[in-house]
This record gives structure tokens, sequence and C-alpha cells, in this order.
């Protein structure tokens, strides 16, 4: 959907969920906004069982002029409610005729959804959302300071402070956003009431310990999501802990916040895991948060988080590339000619400049040099390469590499916080001499530490490919399975 669809009627109504938080605001507000440029003057409002009394939300809506109504029933039937932040019929959004609807949402539903509607829920905010279809009509946020500010801080808190950020869409948020850093500051310093306070304290004292592989499990009372990572940030502290799983119900399911401290468990990787068929997650390293929307597994919810902890660890094999692994049942693959991108690092930007190589899932940093080029692969995943290595496994070619990506490649250039699309740039090559593997195809989710980077895993799941150069037993690594049946033929 875009919001330019939303302009052919003329009597809208904008409706954030019950008990707002600033993510639905900023997202009511924006859409808002779009319609007045356009000439429509919207409603926008909110309803459920009582008004919005935390502080950080009431300084939100008066410092950045947000003309959001609290109302318990509607004067007449709108030809247009847009529903943002939540879908249309869920428990947590009061029901309100309507003779059209649309939905703008970041929370996964199983609900029939309306024509009319985008939903994402691999973004970290619904913000995001509705500034990435801003920048689709062209409507530019950073000439609108207030605007700007409640989509950021939409955003922040939606994360918990950015620390569950996965998305690169949701990256370009955070670092493009012209935001008000004064408000934001104030907005920061007042999350935290007494009785928020209280709920810590409480989930705390009920914490679970699994002693024999150092995971803490807390279940706290429906609180801001901030409240979570709050007490996460908190467990990591105890010295037997090394990772932790909070969470609590809310109006869309369970909200969950996950914290490690060892390189042995990815925490965005964990909580993906956790979070598998029943909702959605994603974050750093150290740092990650999910959503548990589906619980018709018949299991109470805090009892199926238990046994999903408890089952990453029984059901992963881990390698470590340094170590003599013994692994059986390999057979000899044949890399294809497949036409892929790559792209030498002096056509970017100038030698010496350090650019971050913004990717759907991933940020890598380096600097630019004669000796350094970027390869794109078939789903615009972007890394880079020696031209040694380059000229060793590729050869130019003049077609060009057809991919299917969401979000499509692109580097910042760090010193001048620029962002540089890479699709124009990008220039074709394919394997040179057919290179050979041994492969297998993966049962048993898999972690692996290779020789170049000891220090994090790459992560498999059932399905994806276990790869081995065909010369060297200690260079083993992880290909999904969509990149390998593209990419990978069995060698007669």
């Amino acid at each position: 959907m875009k919001l330019s669809e939303l302009t052919a009627y003329k009597d809208i109504a904008v409706q954030c969920h019950n008990f707002p938080d600033a993510d639905t605001i900023a997202c009511g507000y924006a859409v808002y906004k779009y319609l007045l440029f356009h000439g429509i003057n919207a409603k926008l409002f909110y309803s459920g069982p009582k008004k919005i009394t935390k502080a950080n939300m009431l300084i939100m809506i008066k410092e950045l002029d947000i003309p959001v109504e609290y109302i318990t029933e509607l004067d007449h039937t709108p030809e247009l409610l847009v529903t943002v932040d939540c879908t249309y019929g869920e428990s947590n959004v009061q029901h309100f005729d309507a003779k059209n609807i649309a939905v703008i949402d970041h929370h996964i539903c199983k609900r029939e959804m309306p024509p009319m509607n985008e939903v994402r829920s691999n973004y970290g905010s619904c913000s995001t959302i509705i500034y990435k279809m801003l920048l689709d009509e062209g409507f530019d946020i950073a000439g609108d300071i207030k605007l700007s500010t409640a989509l950021y801080y939409g955003l922040y808190t939606d994360t918990n402070s950015f620390s569950e950020i996965s998305h690169a869409a949701d990256k370009d948020l955070r670092d493009f956003a012209k935001f008000d850093p004064s408000l934001i500051t104030i907005l920061k310093n007042s999350v935290l009431s007494c009785e928020e306070m209280g709920i810590a304290a409480e989930a705390l004292n009920g914490c679970v310990y699994l002693n024999d592989i150092g995971t803490a499990i807390v279940e706290a009372k429906p609180c801001d999501p901030n409240i979570l990572g709050f007490i996460s940030d908190l467990l990591l502290q105890v010295d037997t802990v090394s990772d932790c799983v909070v969470f609590c119900r809310t109006g869309f399911g369970y909200k969950l916040s996950v914290r490690s401290c060892t390189n042995q468990i990815n925490a965005s990787e964990f909580v993906k895991y956790i979070t598998e068929n029943i909702g959605n997650g994603g974050g750093h390293a150290d740092k990650a948060g999910g959503m548990i929307t589906d619980s018709s597994s018949g299991i109470p919810v805090p009892e199926l988080i238990r046994q999903k902890i408890i089952s990453y660890f029984e059901d992963t094999d881990i390698y470590h590339a340094a170590d003599d692994n013994h692994i059986t049942g390999m057979s000899p693959y044949i890399k294809l000619s497949v036409t892929i991108g790559y792209i030498p690092s002096l056509e970017i930007v100038p030698e010496g400049t350090e650019i971050l190589i913004r990717m759907l899932e991933a940020d890598t940093t380096l600097r630019a040099s004669s000796d350094t080029y970027l390869m794109v692969g078939i789903s615009g995943e972007v890394y880079p390469i020696n031209k040694n290595v380059f000229e060793q496994k590729y050869v130019p070619c003049d077609e060009l590499p057809d991919m299917d990506q969401e979000y499509p490649p692109a580097v910042i250039d760090s010193i001048n916080n620029i962002r540089i699309p890479l699709a124009d740039r990008i220039k074709g090559c394919t394997a040179a001499g057919g290179a050979k593997i041994l492969a297998k195809q993966l049962t048993r989710y898999t972690k692996v530490f290779t020789l170049w980077d000891p220090e994090h895993y790459l992560y498999g799941r059932p399905g994806d490919y276990l790869a081995m150069s065909a010369n060297d037993s200690k260079d083993i690594y992880i290909v999904r399975r969509n990149i390998f049946e593209k990419t990978y033929m069995p060698a007669e």
C-alpha cells in the first residue's frame, strides 16, 4: 500500500491503539501530517479504558504539538479509518465502524487484512514503516523537526533504546532523522514511574535461574518495553548469568527482551529461535528483543518460552574451525557460473574513507582502498573481498546480476554521514573455473566459529548447508539454503 492511496478519501480518521505508546502516536502524527499536506484535515485519536498518564507520552504530545484526542465514540462513520501500529479488529484496538479500513502495522497478525494494508513484521517499529512510506512518496521529513523527532522517538522506544534494531531501514531512520536532541533527552529521562520500579523489583524477585546453562528467565507484569530492558541489563550484571530472557504480556501478545554477555550466544539469533513460527525478533549480538503473537499451541506462553530456551541449547551443534572437526556425510559440489556483483571500493568513495556497509540484517565497517572490493550476492548480501582474492576466484563479465532483495544494498560515508546506494554501481562477475567444495544439508541448528572470525559464529538453520573447502578441512562455514541451491550443484 502507498500513502497516496489514502488521499482518494476526504473523510479520514487515524486511530492509535489503546494505551498508546510513542510508536503509535508518532505513526498517527505522521499520517495526519501527510494527509494535511494534501489538504485533508483528518481526525487523529485513540480510545480504550483510560487516557494517557505516562509522563513521557504527555510531554511528547505537548512539545511536538500532536493533535491526538481521546474519545469513547465517533460522532459519525468515517469514509476511511486508518489504524497505525495496530490492526483493526484486534483486542488492543477499540472498535469503531467505518466504510473502509486501512492498516499500517509491524506486528504479526493472522487476521485477514483489508485490501489497503502495509504490514512489515521484520521492522523494529511502525515508525520505520511510515518513514519508508513517506520517503517513497517524496515526502521529506528532514524539513519537519517535530515529525522527525516523533518518528525517531517512536523507533527508540519500540526497540528498547535502539538495542533491538536489526533491519537496515530501522538503522536509516535512526541515523538520518533530524530530531530535537534536547527534547529526546527530556523524554529519555521521563520514562520510569515509581509503579514501574516496583514491577522491576517484583520481577527480579521471581527470577528462575537455569544453573546448568547460565540462563536467567524472568516474567514481569505488563509494562513498558523499556522496563524489560532495564530488568535485563540488571540481570546480566549477576556473576553467574551469561544470558537472560525477560518477558511480559502486552495487548499484542508477549514482548521479550534478551541479553547475552558471551560469544557463545548471539542474542539476536537466540530470540529468533525462541519466536520462530510464533512471532518475530531481532537485534544485536548482546541485546535483542522480540514478540510472541501466536499462542495456539495450547502450552502457556511462559512455559513455552522455557521449553524453547532449553531446546535452543540441546538442539544446536557447534564447530570451531581451529579444532580438528571430523565432519561426516559431506558431498562434493561445484560452484555454478551465476552472475553476481562487485564494486571496487574506490569507485564509491575516495581512498582512506571509512564506510559502513548497510545491508538488510548487518552493518560492516571498512576503509576504501585499491585492494578492497565489495561483493554483492544474489540476495543483495554485501561483503568485502581482497582484490587479489577476487582476481583468483572471479572473472568480470558484461552481464549484470539479477538480484531479489527487500532492502537495496548501500554504504554510509561515515565522515559525512551520507547514504550511498550501490544498485547503479554494481558490475557483473562469475566464479572462475568451477570452484569445488564439500557440503551437507543441516538437520540441526548449527554454529560455526570460522578461522577468519573466531570470536563470532555463523548460524545455520535446518535446511541450510555446512560447507568446507575441498583443500582445507579448517575452512568451514555456513551457506543459506536459498543461496546455496542457486549457486552450487553436485559434482559428478
